[in-house]
């Protein structure tokens, strides 16, 4: 992978104001913490933007905010997705009762896989918890019917919204569609800042507890459970730098994107669109997929690739691992390696 590159007009922020935290002597817990959440909140049209110093941290904390204040036990994660999500389950003292099986055209669960584990489940659904995770920058497709079942089920569903900073569904955000979702901006994501995590719900209760949890509870003194897992302020202003760009980091890798749809559209390559049907990505991934066989006997000439979303499965969805890749498309990614991914393309097909 090639250096990870900011915009020019983040680097210039972040340098106008980093020596303005040194002088202050508020490393912590200072105004561009604020600054940042209201921007989130701005962006993203949701009632509580809290900063964390990363997305699993956010996520841990949910889980035993709803664990302590909830009765929430019991969690469900998807076959495809991080195996960090997996040991945070258990970090937070949940039993994990299943993985939900997921779809190779989204690399995700379709609603049908989700209710069909939730059929299965043996518990009570007032002890369940549902964690998503986006996967490649696009949100579930079917997160809208996800969130009204598990709504109508009483059962809490989280968004891991770690890959999908800045993409919609019919104009919402991702993170915003269940109860409570985390976003990323760990230096390889779509929206990269070396490090951090925002929580973002539309529950004031969650929203106060989450505040007063990444401080240990150490002011009001109320609640039993708590950890520092706050956002030092260089890190705030840093995140706040490159998401006042997200806009500008989106548009340049759809450009990229566009030339890689155009190359697979002409020699009839299945890839998951992340511009269709008012589903709007952030294309953190450009994944191809090959139905019929492994993509490395479809493909066998590409060697210029990124990671995949996974090379593993956590469950039953086995066949995804080799039936994917994903092409390089990071922010201002250099045309030379664009142009020779699409000729090792083109030369797998003996075109």
């Amino acid at each position: 992978m090639s250096t990870i590159k900011l915009p020019k007009n983040s680097i210039d922020f972040f340098k106008s104001n980093q020596n303005k935290i040194f002088e202050s002597g508020n490393l912590a817990e200072g105004p561009w913490n604020e600054q940042l959440s209201k921007k989130i909140k701005t962006i993203c049209n949701v009632k509580n933007a809290i900063c964390v110093n990363s997305n699993g941290s956010g996520l841990v904390a949910l889980l035993l905010i709803y664990k302590e204040y909830y009765g929430r036990t019991d969690v469900m994660i998807q076959s495809n997705t991080m195996y960090g999500v997996k040991t945070i389950t258990k970090t937070a003292g949940y039993n994990l009762v299943d993985f939900i099986d997921c779809q190779l055209k989204t690399l995700m669960p379709s609603f049908d896989d989700l209710k069909k584990a939730v059929d299965n489940y043996k518990g009570k659904v007032k002890q369940l918890v549902v964690l998503l995770s986006d996967i490649g920058g696009i949100i579930n497709p079917d997160i809208e019917k996800i969130a009204k079942f598990c709504k109508e089920k009483n059962i809490i569903l989280l968004e891991d919204a770690a890959h999908s900073f800045g993409s919609t569904l019919n104009k919402k955000f991702s993170g915003t569609f269940g109860n409570a979702g985390v976003y990323s901006y760990y230096s390889t994501k779509a929206i990269f800042a070396g490090e951090g995590g925002i929580v973002v719900t539309d529950d004031n209760n969650i929203g106060n507890l989450m505040k007063d949890f990444i401080a240990y509870d150490r002011f009001k003194q109320k609640m039993e459970i708590g950890c520092n897992i706050r956002l030092p302020e260089i890190q705030a202003l840093m995140i706040y730098s490159v998401v006042k760009e997200y806009k500008e980091i989106i548009k340049n890798k759809f450009k990229i994107a566009e030339k890689y749809s155009e190359t697979c559209n002409s020699c009839n390559i299945k890839y998951i669109s992340q511009n269709e049907n008012s589903n709007i990505g952030n294309y953190y991934k450009f994944t191809i997929i090959s139905s019929n066989k492994n993509v490395s006997d479809f493909l066998p000439k590409i060697k210029t690739t990124t990671s995949k979303v996974y090379d593993y499965s956590l469950g039953n969805s086995k066949e995804i691992p080799n039936k994917h890749l994903c092409l390089p498309i990071w922010f201002e990614l250099e045309e030379n390696i664009s142009d020779k991914v699409i000729k090792e393309i083109k030369e797998s097909l003996g075109v």
